[in-house]
This record gives structure tokens, sequence and C-alpha cells, in this order.
């Protein structure tokens, strides 16, 4: 129970931190905006914050390694909890003490959210909970705090204004501070994964990248993942608004489809964590981009009816809910513990980068090719994105089975149709289609059979036990040679055994056959009846 309850306390922490953290995204900015009056200075503070998460999320990460991920994860949210706190009581006075302290906010949050992820694994572990779900869960709450939060923020800021707003906030970090404290209990080893590699700062730096650049899989999907951010916040930022503006000339517009699109995600982040053991997840990734990706951009662009953009921005929520789990989940089971620290830090930064350019592509966008040729850009972009997983369809299998089981065989046509375009340099899907050697043994006899993906090559054919043995000597591995080695020597014993037991039956009748000669030899002549034969 206790252990249960520590994944229920870390999960509540991290709904408590993001909903504050909604809370800050809007009440700084309207603080900025009361305070100074100038548009430009609100977004000098977004791009303060920005800038530092991403850069400690790259070059800090390696610190929580050698003090304790559960440690920082508690220093760094008391250390939050101080930093909103002066932002509320001094950053209303001098704007250059704002940009500094909201500047180390962001170094804070781009270490303290990568040591709360770490955390997870250990925990969700000690509960016996699926990590499927357990991914699917965290961003289905993720989804759900950022509605909450932006509400919350907005009556806070009506009722206490920005000031209170940012108090609150502070209250939030230390909420989880306490959480993590009281609830969170995890092993030496898991607090210090990577104590064991007893390297150096910028040895584990560079261990970090090295696993990244190795990893074709992982690339591919934080590339394809900075693409759609960018496009998603070009989207958020300058095509809803500038339709909205076009077409409908009301701002209550924006908030309906904002709504629309997060209530999507609510309903299908609960629903895949209630499906996400039992659905193929390559599939589920690449309907999920095609139905909730391109269609966004397309329909703003074919239609000016509000309730199609709100069907399909809900429809498009409830698609795009099983990505983040799927890219969670893919990050947990593939990295190693030791190294899931800076590896999170440097993906997340690649992730998170295509944020702060999305609205300089959408604006350039807009204004070169207006909104409609704007948005049609970004959905030809967008779906040539979310091609990746089909073109690479060989590698992004692994998807399926992330710790190592072979992938389910994809059609045949679709096989070598992806190998006649790798070999004409088309799509890089990897290594040419494996010829696969089977050695088999049924029946009391071994038979080999050859095939190149899913059609065969040579029909089987018997190979005497020697042979066999001999065959799996040449690739040196010991178990397979020990297996056909025991079946080898389990029927040479067997015809030893049946020659000896022939040998024995000869010798047998040979001895009968002996008496019965000596028998026949000394029957009388005059005696009545058959002489023995």
């Amino acid at each position: 129970m206790q252990r249960r309850a520590a994944l229920i306390g870390l999960l509540g922490a991290e709904l408590v931190s993001t909903v504050g953290s909604r809370m800050s995204f809007l009440a700084i900015p309207w603080l900025v905006l009361v305070t100074t009056d100038d548009p430009t200075k609100v977004g000098v503070v977004a791009f303060a914050e920005a800038l530092p998460y991403i850069l400690a999320g790259i070059f800090g990460t390696p610190l929580a390694d050698r003090f304790g991920v559960r440690e920082v994860s508690i220093g760094t949210d008391l250390a939050s909890a101080l930093v909103v706190g002066a932002i509320a009581a001094f950053g209303s006075g001098d704007f250059t003490v704002l940009v500094v302290l909201i500047a180390t906010l962001g170094a804070l949050r781009g270490v303290g959210d990568k040591s709360k992820r770490v955390l997870l694994p250990p925990v969700v572990e000690a509960s016996g909970t699926p990590m499927a779900r357990v991914t699917a869960v965290f961003s289905a709450l993720n989804r759900m705090a950022m509605v909450i939060g932006a509400a919350v923020a907005g009556v806070l800021i009506a009722w206490l204004g920005p000031v209170g707003a940012i108090w609150a906030d502070a209250a939030t970090f230390a909420a989880c501070a306490g959480v993590v404290v009281a609830l969170v209990r995890i092993t030496r080893e898991q607090n210090h994964p990577a104590r064991g590699a007893q390297e150096s700062y910028w040895q584990g730096l560079r261990t970090g990248f090295g696993f990244v650049r190795r990893e074709r899989l992982l690339r591919s999907l934080v590339g394809m993942m900075f693409v759609t951010n960018l496009f998603n916040q070009a989207s958020a930022v300058v095509f809803i608004p500038m339709w909205v503006r076009e077409h409908l000339g009301s701002p209550v517009a924006l908030g309906w489809i904002g709504g629309a699109f997060a209530l999507g995600a609510i309903a299908g982040g609960a629903a895949f964590a209630a499906l996400v053991t039992r659905l193929p997840r390559y599939a589920t990734l690449v309907i999920g981009y095609f139905v909730g990706g391109a269609p966004r951009f397309l329909v703003l662009a074919l239609s000016d009816d509000l309730r199609v953009a709100l069907a399909v921005s809900f429809v498009s929520g409830v698609a795009m809910s099983s990505v983040n789990p799927t890219y969670g989940l893919l990050m947990f089971e593939r990295v190693p513990r030791a190294m899931q620290t800076r590896v999170f830090g440097l993906t997340g930064a690649i992730t998170f980068g295509g944020i702060p350019l999305g609205g300089m592509v959408g604006a350039w966008a807009v204004e070169t090719l207006g909104l409609s040729g704007g948005l049609w850009l970004a959905g030809a972009a967008y779906f040539a994105a979310t091609l990746t997983p089909v073109f690479g369809w060989r590698l992004w299998q692994q998807i399926n089975d992330i710790k190592g089981k072979a992938a389910p065989a994809a059609p045949l046509w679709q096989e070598y149709l992806s190998e006649l375009g790798r070999r004409m340099g088309l799509v890089d899907t990897g290594p040419a289609v494996p010829v696969t050697v089977t050695l088999a043994y049924a029946g009391g006899g071994w038979t080999v059979t050859a095939r190149r993906g899913r059609r065969r090559l040579a029909r089987p054919y018997a190979v005497s036990s020697a042979a066999a043995l001999q065959h799996v000597a040449a690739l040196e591995l010991p178990d397979v040679y020990e297996t056909v080695e025991q079946v080898h020597l389990a029927r040479r014993r067997a015809a030893e055994q049946q020659a000896a037991a022939v040998r024995a039956n000869l010798r047998a009748l040979e001895s009968t056959l002996t008496e019965l000669r000596a028998a026949s030899a000394q029957w009388p002549s005059g005696q009545p009846g058959e002489r023995p034969r």
C-alpha cells in the first residue's frame, strides 16, 4: 500500500507542479504587461525562461546523477518556490531583476523536471503497475493540469491579481517538494543510477551525447517531434489567431478551439491509459499522427466554419493523445537507467527547441504566402514529417516491443516494396531484407530451411546430426552449440545402445544355433521321431 502511495504521490506532485507552472505561464506575462505596458518585454521574459530551461536540461542534468535525483528534485522545487516568491515580491519593481529571476527559474525547472521524470521508473517498479499504463496516465494528467492551470490562473488573476497568482505558484513548488520528501523512497542505487560508472562531469555529458548519436530510433523520433512541435507552436500562436481574426472576428473562438483540442486530448488519454497494454504501439502512433496532425492545418485552409474547426480539433486531440505516452515509454525502456537524466535532458532540449522557432516560422509563412498558403505549407510539412515512421517502418516497428523481442512481420508486399525503394536509394529502411537460415530437429532428424524475409529460398532438406553440429560450431554461439551437441550425443548414445542390443541378440541366436547343432549331432540314428534342425 505504501509503494502504491508513493506512485500516487509522485503523479499528484507532477499534477500540482504543472498546474502551478501553467499559472505562472499566464500570470507573469500579465504582470509584465500591466506594469510596463510593453509587449516586447513580454517576449523578452518568455525567452529568458526558455533558453536557460533548454541549456540546463542539457548541461545541468549530469549533476543530478552525482548528487542524487531525489535530492535534486526536492532541492530544485524548494529553490523554485523561493525564486517564484521573489518574483512575486520584487518582480514588479526592476525589470532587470525580473529577467534574472525568470532565467534562474527556467534553469531550476530544466534540471528539476528531468530529475522528477527519472524518479518515476523505480517508483513504478515498486508499485507493480505496468510502465506503459503509468506513462499514459502521466500524459493525461499533464494535459488535464494544463487545462485546470489555465482556468485557475484566470480566476486567481481576476481575484488576487497577477502577484497573488504567482504566490500561489510558489506554494505549489513547496507542496511538490513536501510530497517527494514524505512519500517517495528509493534505494541508494536508484538515487545515484550512474554512481558505478565513476565518470567525470564532461565524461558523463559525452556519454549521453554518444548514446543519442548511436540510437537511430531515438534520433528519428526526436527529430520528428522537433518538426511537429515547431508547427504545433506555429498553429497555436500564429495560424489559429489569424484564422479567428480573419473569419470570425471574435477572440472567444480562440478559447473554444484550444479547449476542444485539450478536451479531446484528455478523453483520448483516459481511453489510451485503459487500452495501452493491448494496442500495437507502432500502428497507434502512426494513425495518431495521421489523424491528429496535418488535418488540423488543412481544415483551417479549406473552411471558415467554427463548428468544423472544433470537431476536427477535438478528434485531433483524441488521436494525438497516444504520442507523448509512446515517446515516454520508449525513453524509459530503451535508455539505460544510469543515463536517463542526461539523455532526457538532451532529447527534451531538442524536442522543446522547435517551440521557440514555431512562432517565427509561422509568421514568415503568413507574411510570405498569406494565411491560406501558410496553412497549406504547414500541413504539407507536418504530413511529410509524420511519414518518417512509414518509410522507416523496419526501424520504427521496434516500438512495438522496446525490450528487444522480434517485431511482428509486416505484409509481404510492404516488405519488398520497401526493399525495392532501399535498393533504388529512394528511402532509408535500414539493412536489406535479411536471409534467415533455420535448423530444426523433428521426427528424429535435422532439417535446414532458408528464407529471405517471408519468401522461402530453399525447400527443407535433411542433414546428418554430425553435420548440424559442425555448422553450428562455426557460429560461435555456445548455448545453441550446447543444445545441438546434447541432441547429437543423445542420438549417438541411442544408436550405440541399439547396435549393442542387435549384437546381443545375434550372440544369443548364435549360442542357440550352436546348442541345436550339438543336440542334432548327438541324436541316436534309430530313435523314432524327427531329428532337431
